[in-house]
């Protein structure tokens, strides 16, 4: 242990200290009393650009008409206006999704075996005309 005190290059480091200290002073902080309003601007700033963003974004969509098919009901109304069916065929075409408890009735266009009027219950059969005529509109071509 003697010979550890004797190395004056091994308690050299810690006895400079106050040389450490004035290194440091520049990486200090000071105080959030003296950022706030430089941090207040830039979030602001931040949030004024995702908002510009935003509304840029919907802007575009709405201007270039873009229709998101990843939804269901959206797919559903825009199969009806190509093949253009009325309300009550909507309005049918919806039921026969319910009866057939399928997921979403835009299904419906793709299967026509649905539309068999022996496949379905008893109170189906005041329907008949109409799926027949809705059936023959979706999938007989002219």
């Amino acid at each position: 242990m003697h010979q550890f005190l004797e190395q004056p290059s091994s308690f050299a480091f810690f006895a400079r200290t106050h040389d450490l200290r004035g290194m440091s002073e520049g990486f200090r902080s000071v105080g959030f009393e003296d950022k706030a309003l430089e941090t207040l601007l830039v979030t602001g700033g931040l949030l004024l650009v995702c908002l510009a963003l935003l509304l840029i974004g919907r802007y575009a969509r709405r201007f270039e008409r873009l229709k998101s098919y990843d939804s269901p009901p959206e797919l559903f109304r825009e199969l009806c206006r190509v093949h253009r069916l009325d309300w009550a065929s909507r309005r049918l075409l919806k039921r026969l999704a319910t009866e057939w408890e399928l997921t979403s009735p835009a299904l419906l266009f793709v299967e026509p075996e649905r539309f068999n009027i022996a496949r379905l219950p008893n109170d189906w059969q005041k329907h008949a005309q109409q799926l027949d005529r809705v059936r023959r509109r979706l999938f007989e071509t002219a």
